[in-house]
């Protein structure tokens, strides 16, 4: 048996599947640039957050840094000095940060850097002990995918409100160059989904779910797609458009708005 097989056995009797998260001994905000410490009842997971928003886009830090790859290391001074990047992101739910402490801070520089690196990480394919660890990485922190689900169903069964469009009744606003931007040739790293803070775009197998802020909700406006109007009007709490093979959330971040009318007194 190989030497990182046999650290990696270690590894998984060591560090159990997470259960149940405790609640940090101190709560404070957080945000992108924000290295974090959530509590498991088995032990701690550390990330560094983003991507800022009612749920925050994480990307999962190792302690194990021979398992963990080759990605950049980063210093904290907590119950461990060094933590690696590695491929594997996540969100954390409002109920989740509650079990999050905030240990460290990284510059803007490094936070873009450390970004650009997890991206690279998520292109490559993993094989051997190493995709092995990343799967068994995954399993173990798994409760924080499924609070995310959790939140995701709790938001579409209180929506008073669900507006489904069909994306072959909207492809006829776009030319060539519009869904370039759309459907892009060059793969792109794929991702359930990410918030921007005024709403959250999910992709799921048979569209993409467009969950919009409170502060939104009720009001007057447009939202736009590279451009084009896709729907006016009284904002939704949730817009679904139907797309045969959705595009990824991260090219749509780019060109998906929404506008709203300034309220009057």
């Amino acid at each position: 048996m190989s030497y990182l097989k046999k650290r990696l056995e270690l590894y998984k009797r060591t560090q159990k599947r997470i259960k149940s998260l405790k609640e940090a001994p101190e709560i404070t905000s957080f945000g992108p640039g924000d290295v974090v410490c959530i509590w498991g009842d088995t032990g701690p997971i550390y990330a560094l957050v983003i991507e800022d928003g009612v749920v925050k886009n994480c990307i999962l830090l190792s302690p194990e840094l021979f398992l963990a790859g080759d990605g950049l290391l980063l210093r904290v001074k907590h119950l461990v000095n060094l933590l690696r990047v590695t491929p594997i992101n996540f969100y954390l739910t409002p109920s989740a940060q509650r079990a999050c402490e905030r240990i460290g801070k990284l510059k803007q520089e490094e936070l873009t850097k450390v970004v650009e690196n997890h991206q690279k990480l998520r292109e490559r394919s993993w094989t051997g002990v190493r995709k092995e660890f990343f799967e068994y990485e995954t399993r173990r922190i798994e409760i924080l995918y499924e609070m995310f689900l959790k939140f995701l169903s709790q938001t579409e069964q209180s929506a008073p409100q669900t507006i489904s469009l069909k994306w072959d009744e909207l492809r006829h606003l776009f030319g060539e160059k519009d869904l370039e931007l759309i459907f892009p040739k060059v793969p792109v790293a794929q991702s359930p989904g990410v918030d921007l803070g005024r709403f959250l775009i999910v992709r799921t197998q048979s569209g993409i779910r467009i969950i919009f802020a409170d502060e939104l909700i009720s009001r007057t406006g447009k939202v736009t797609l590279a451009g084009k109007t896709i729907y006016s009007g009284q904002i939704p709490q949730e817009l679904f458009i139907n797309f045969e093979n959705p595009p990824a959330v991260e090219t749509l971040r780019n060109i998906l708005n929404v506008d709203v009318e300034e309220e009057t007194e």
